[in-house]
């Protein structure tokens, strides 16, 4: 009897688990076939949330291409407004917080940012929006779909071997024109080559960004064609 209670709860707990296991969401083709991504953020984060080591003139070099990259990476499967196309647009930056939020870097369009959507860092970091707000971006921009981008940018050191690489953590949310969240997820990648070691310094110059760029599009590939 106690042997038959026993094999009854392990299969209980064992179905429980299986039923909490996060399995990887697909947008459904049938209703999204366009997107925009109306906001990327990256955050030059140091120890205890101050402000890190990257020059901040480093990074807005780079808030481009990361956009141009990710954009690419949606194209693959769906059709891209591109960012560039309503950034300006006065009906789109009024569902926004009118700027990007303090302390984050975001790609400059004809000399307009794109924009935050929210003050609070929790809600930037997951990617947090109002249903009304979803929808009201995808009726205003006459798409299916909008994603929205956080990332942080630091350095790592190794745990055994005292060497130096980029690191990069990546944030990436989707929602659809009825409101609805599809998906947030998450990614952290590091640099694949040594910046600097112990005794040797960090180089974080034009020549090592390109490490933070491309951990980076590597996870927002990984992410996003997960998904769509």
């Amino acid at each position: 009897m106690k042997k038959g209670l026993c094999l009854v709860f392990v299969l209980a707990m064992v179905a429980l688990f299986s039923s909490c296991a996060s399995t990887p969401q697909k947008i459904n083709k049938a209703s999204v076939s366009s997107v925009a991504i109306v906001s990327l953020g990256i955050n030059n984060y140091g120890s205890f949330g101050t402000r890190g080591v990257i020059d901040p003139v480093l990074i807005n070099s780079a808030t481009g291409k990361l956009l141009s990259n990710t954009e690419a990476v949606l194209a693959r499967k769906l059709t891209v407004k591109p960012a560039a196309s309503f950034v300006k647009d006065e009906g789109f930056r009024a569902l926004s917080i009118g700027k990007v939020k303090q302390g984050l870097y975001a790609p400059v369009i004809d000399g307009a940012d794109l924009p935050s959507f929210s003050d609070v860092r929790r809600e930037v970091v997951k990617g947090i929006l109002k249903p009304e707000t979803a929808k009201a971006l995808c009726e205003t921009l006459g798409v299916d779909a909008v994603v929205l981008v956080y990332s942080e940018w630091m350095i790592d050191s190794g745990k055994f071997i005292p060497t130096i690489k980029a690191l990069t953590k990546n944030c990436f949310a989707m929602y659809g024109k009825d409101g609805h969240k599809f998906f947030y997820d998450r990614k952290d990648l590091r640099g694949d080559k040594i910046i600097g070691g112990a005794f040797a310094g960090v180089r974080i110059n034009e020549d090592t960004i390109d490490q933070w760029i491309d951990a980076y599009s590597r996870a927002a590939e990984e992410v996003l064609l997960r998904h769509i």
